[in-house]
């Protein structure tokens, strides 16, 4: 038989989000088509389900677990079609996705590479594409749009789409060397897509035509592999990439510039795609933007909570963490006033449906669903805040490890802002490349006039990527002892904080 197109599903336990997987896209595979399954290495049954399927797949085994990126290439290299269909095990595939892709790629012999629209399970878009930010950093388009808008359903050119499910040509991907193994369980699929087109071995492109469910973060564990792969993505390509993400707001016209006989223009932003962020906030515009975090935080974990009832049973899971959702919704549409006392109601009542879904989670079969690092985030801004007020002298200047999160800089009453910062005073987008560079925007931001530095829990891992970093904190400048959070008073001699930290308390 001659095969057409080559099937890749890696996967790493989950056994049950497999079979599920390979029922779905077995049910309409066509005639010329093989599937490949990576077992990397899997500690559970995987092997066993594998086996079930018999002839009807082929298996390629790893006996050590190295990743997605090592994973699709040992799949290809046992593949024998001219096309290579990468599919993660946590998707379902819809009624002719395959055939739209194909079809897609055929009708487009300029295109080495499209990928697939995937949505959550309620309908609305994980992955349209991938488009570069201003920041140059890779960003899944209209994330969180209903799967059904016009913009999120109009095929186009882009510079990357998810390996979650990309069909590409086997040519185009054996000339490049295939996925690079440095990455690990991020961003290879960027990286790729980039690489194919540097090289002129053809573009990347969008069909929305082919949809699969997606169960993201299903699968956990690589958070901490995660820094190691965008610094080698900030490394390669943040100066290079085409920064897009524009263009495509006003191609599909959810941004727009009015042009009067002088300035100011007038920008026309359509509310689905963001909100307008000004020195002087309405409490309406940040409600929203914290409904919409929230939102986006607890559909992640019940996605996950979904996929753990199919990989392990007990559905009612899924069913409780859905209504639970549904109730965030309702309050959002309730509650969006621009009262400060409704709007502190909403956020301590989005506080206690995630503590809610921790507990659910706790629940979850066979206890191996660890929850997602953003549950239970808001709590941890909260714990800050009061951390520096209690801490922290009136007035004082205020750097914070934040990620670009803005609400970890909204600290009442001191001057507070990011670490590490960009020349105009905003977040710099990225990490420090190592513990010299870390070092280096600390002594020049405290030479400007920062006071105090800030570590959130959730930067606490900074202590052990950046060694350097953490004994110049150590050694240099005083803790001030507090179990919500770090703050390091910068220019303090070590061991004054223990003094002042007992008689402030």
């Amino acid at each position: 038989m001659t095969v057409a197109t080559s099937v890749v599903i890696p996967v790493h336990g989950r056994a049950g989000l497999t079979g599920r997987c390979l029922d779905l896209v077995l049910a309409g595979l066509p005639g010329d088509a093989e599937v490949i399954v990576v077992d990397d290495a899997s500690p559970d049954s995987t092997a066993a389900v594998l086996a079930g399927y018999r002839d009807a797949i082929r298996v390629v085994r790893l006996e050590e677990n190295g990743g997605f990126a090592r994973a699709c290439n040992a799949g290809a290299a046992a593949a024998r079609g001219g096309e290579l269909l990468f599919l993660n095990n946590d998707v379902e595939p819809g009624p002719g996705w395959l055939a739209a892709l194909r079809g897609y790629l055929g009708d487009h012999p300029e295109a080495a590479s499209v990928g697939a629209r995937l949505l959550y399970p309620n309908g609305t878009v994980q992955h349209a594409g991938v488009v570069f930010g201003q920041d140059g950093y890779p960003h899944n388009v209209y994330a969180g749009f209903p799967g059904d808008h016009p913009a999120v359903n109009r095929p186009r050119r882009l510079q990357a789409v998810t390996g979650a499910c990309m069909l590409v040509r086997a040519g185009a991907f054996a000339a490049v060397g295939g996925f690079d193994e440095g990455f690990l369980n991020s961003l290879e699929d960027v990286d790729l897509c980039l690489r194919i087109a540097a090289a002129g071995a053809g573009e990347i492109h969008y069909c929305p035509a082919a949809t699969l469910v997606h169960l993201e973060s299903a699968s956990r564990g690589r958070r901490d592999r995660f820094e190691r792969s965008l610094a080698l993505y900030r490394e390669r390509w943040r100066g290079r990439v085409r920064r897009d993400d524009l263009d495509a707001y006003v191609e599909d016209g959810l941004l727009g510039l009015e042009y009067g006989p002088s300035y100011p223009a007038r920008i026309a932003v359509d509310p689905q795609l963001a909100v307008v962020a000004t020195g002087r906030e309405s409490q309406i515009e940040r409600l929203l933007e914290a409904y919409a975090t929230q939102t986006a935080v607890l559909l992640e974990e019940v996605v996950r909570l979904s996929a753990e009832a199919v990989g392990g049973g007990g559905a009612a899971v899924g069913d409780d963490a859905a209504s639970g959702t549904a109730e965030a919704n309702g309050a959002g549409r309730n509650g969006a006033t621009s009262d400060p006392a409704d709007r502190e109601a909403f956020l301590a009542r989005a506080r206690r449906l995630e503590a809610e879904v921790r507990a659910l989670q706790a629940e979850a079969p066979g206890g191996a669903l660890e929850p997602g690092p953003r549950l239970g985030y808001a709590d941890q801004v909260e714990q800050v805040r009061a951390a520096v007020a209690a801490r922290v002298p009136a007035g004082a200047a205020v750097v914070v490890v934040s990620r670009g999160d803005r609400d970890l800089v909204r600290l009442d009453g001191v001057d507070a802002g990011h670490f590490p910062q960009d020349g105009a005073g905003g977040y710099a987008g990225h990490h420090p490349a190592d513990g010299a560079a870390a070092i280096a925007e600390l002594e020049r931001l405290r030479e400007g006039g920062a006071e105090y530095l800030v570590l959130p829990p959730s930067a606490s891992w900074w202590l052990e990527h950046y060694p350097e970093f953490a004994r110049h904190l150590g050694s240099r400048y005083a803790l001030l002892e507090d179990a919500r959070c770090r703050i390091y008073e910068l220019g303090a001699r070590v061991g004054a904080a223990a003094e002042r930290t007992t008689m402030g308390a």
